[in-house]
């Protein structure tokens, strides 16, 4: 696994061993960062479910700042730590299960300054409905977290469409292998 595109571009990343962490690909990265382009530089990019954190880390790389990591499975904990530190990427990493740590994530004081966070992704363990349920209502619960032009991004199993979340609304799909990712706006937008 390695860093796509931008200022780190070929930079490794490591893993935990096992299955119980599973990244997402290098060329589902290369797609998602190709759609959203140029927008991610200065974005706020959020990285929920971040395992290694390696789609943070391709956000940072290609000049989001700041970035935001939310994990607390230990594994994929210890990993993203040493990644960040291995790459020397500043950055804030919540310890919290995701929907707990969206629901609060807009009183972050970076958050709050920049209004908002421009994208959120989650990529919760695949067949985990609930998970994905959990984390669309927190982001409906935190009004303060999405600002009009938001993107919210979820990586799924091809063919799975999650619940839709109260206030936004599914704006573009793209496939790629066995996944997709759903790209979601403000309803208002």
């Amino acid at each position: 696994m390695r860093v796509i595109g931008g200022e780190m571009k070929r930079r490794t990343l490591h893993a935990p061993a096992g299955w119980a962490t599973r990244p997402s690909s290098d060329r589902l990265r290369e797609s998602l960062f190709n759609i959203l382009g140029e927008r991610v530089r200065g974005a706020l990019f959020v990285d929920a479910y971040a395992g290694t954190g390696a789609v943070g880390i391709e956000a940072y790389s290609r000049g989001a700042r700041p970035v935001v990591w939310i994990e607390n499975a230990p594994a994929a904990l210890q990993a993203l730590r040493a990644n960040l530190a291995a790459l020397q990427i500043p950055g804030c990493v919540i310890d919290r299960p995701a929907a707990a740590a969206l629901a609060r994530l807009g009183a972050l004081p970076q958050v709050r300054a920049a209004g908002g966070a421009d994208f959120i992704f989650l990529d919760p363990p695949y067949g985990q409905a609930r998970e994905y349920a959990r984390a669309l209502a927190a982001l409906a619960r935190a009004p303060q977290l999405l600002h009009a032009a938001s993107t919210v991004v979820v990586e799924s199993r091809r063919g799975w469409e999650p619940p839709l979340p109260a206030g936004l609304r599914l704006a573009r799909l793209h496939p790629s292998g066995d996944t997709q990712l759903l790209f979601y706006t403000p309803a208002a937008s």
